[in-house]
C-alpha cells in the first residue's frame, strides 16, 4: 500500500511540473513581431524561435506560434550561467538589442546608455557592454581627452569611448547611421516591429527585405542596389530615410506609427 502511494505522488508531481512548462498558443495579428511577442509575453526572441523552429525572425498574420510561459528552473539555470562572464558581449549574427537585454537580464535603455547608443541599430562584431561593473575598467582611457568635462564620472568617460568606436565604424562604412535625422524619428523600433531588428530579414513571401521590408522596387527607387536585405544596416537606414523624406510614413502602414 505504501508504494502505491509513492507511486501515485511521484505522477501528481510529474504532472504538475509538466504543466507548468506548458506553451500557450498565440495566433499571430497585423503589426506583431518577434520583438513585440517577445517583451508582452516577458520572454526573449531566442525562446520562441526555438520553441517554433524559425529560422527567421519574420512572422505573418494567422500564424499560430507557442510562447512558453515562465519556467522558474530555467531562469534559475540561466542566471546561474551567466555568474563569472564577462561584462562585455560580442555581437552576433542576427542579434538585437532587446534580444541581448534579455539574455543579460538588463533593460535596452541601460545598455544604449552603457555603450551611448542613440538608437537600436547594432553592427555585427561590435563588443557592446552588458553590466554597469565594466564601465568603470574604461575610465583611464578618456584622460587625455581635450574635451571639457565637468565632474566626469567613469560611466561617462566609457561611452564617450564607445562612441568614438561607433564613429571609426561609421566612416569605415561611408554611410549615414543616425537614427535621429528627419527631426528625431525613432529609425530602431520602426525596424523593431518591421523586421525583429534583423537586417538580412526576408519575408516569407520573398517580396521584402531588410530591417525596413523594402520591396525591390522601392529599394532601388532611393538609390539602392539589388535588394535591402543585402546591404548593411546603416545603408538601409539612410535609404529608408530618403523614403519617408519623399513618401512620410505611408510606405509603413502598420509600423509607421512607431516612428
Amino acid at each position: 500500500m505504501k508504494k502505491l502511494l509513492a507511486l501515485g505522488a511521484v505522477a501528481a508531481v510529474s504532472t504538475t511540473v509538466a504543466y507548468s512548462a506548458e506553451a500557450s498558443s498565440y495566433t499571430v495579428e497585423a503589426g506583431d513581431s518577434l520583438w513585440v511577442l517577445a517583451e508582452d509575453h516577458d520572454v526573449s526572441i531566442e525562446d520562441i524561435k526555438k520553441d517554433n523552429d524559425l529560422k527567421t525572425d519574420v512572422i505573418v498574420p494567422g500564424q499560430v506560434l507557442e510562447i512558453g510561459e515562465d519556467k522558474e528552473e530555467t531562469k534559475k539555470e540561466d542566471k546561474e550561467e551567466k555568474t563569472g562572464k564577462t561584462d562585455t558581449y560580442k555581437i552576433e549574427a542576427g542579434d538585437t538589442l532587446s534580444d541581448i537585454a534579455a539574455k543579460f537580464e538588463v533593460s535596452v535603455r541601460e545598455l544604449k546608455e552603457w555603450n551611448n547608443l542613440s538608437s537600436d541599430i547594432i553592427f555585427v562584431g561590435k563588443e557592446i557592454i552588458v553590466s554597469s561593473d565594466s564601465a568603470p575598467k574604461a575610465a583611464p582611457v578618456q584622460e587625455e581627452s581635450s574635451a571639457p568635462v565637468v565632474e566626469e564620472s567613469e560611466d561617462v568617460a566609457q561611452e564617450e569611448v564607445v562612441e568614438e568606436v561607433e564613429e571609426e565604424q561609421i566612416q569605415t562604412q561611408n554611410v549615414a547611421t543616425t537614427v535621429n535625422t528627419n527631426s528625431g524619428l525613432n529609425w530602431g523600433a520602426l525596424a523593431a516591429c518591421e523586421s525583429g531588428g534583423n537586417a538580412n530579414a526576408v519575408s516569407s513571401n520573398g517580396l521584402y527585405h531588410g530591417l525596413y521590408q523594402f520591396d525591390a522596387q522601392t529599394w532601388q527607387s532611393v538609390g539602392g542596389s539589388g535588394v535591402a536585405s543585402q546591404a548593411s544596416a546603416a545603408e538601409q537606414t539612410q535609404r529608408a530615410q530618403i523614403l519617408y523624406n519623399q513618401r512620410g510614413a505611408s510606405p509603413w502602414p502598420v509600423c509607421g506609427s512607431r516612428l
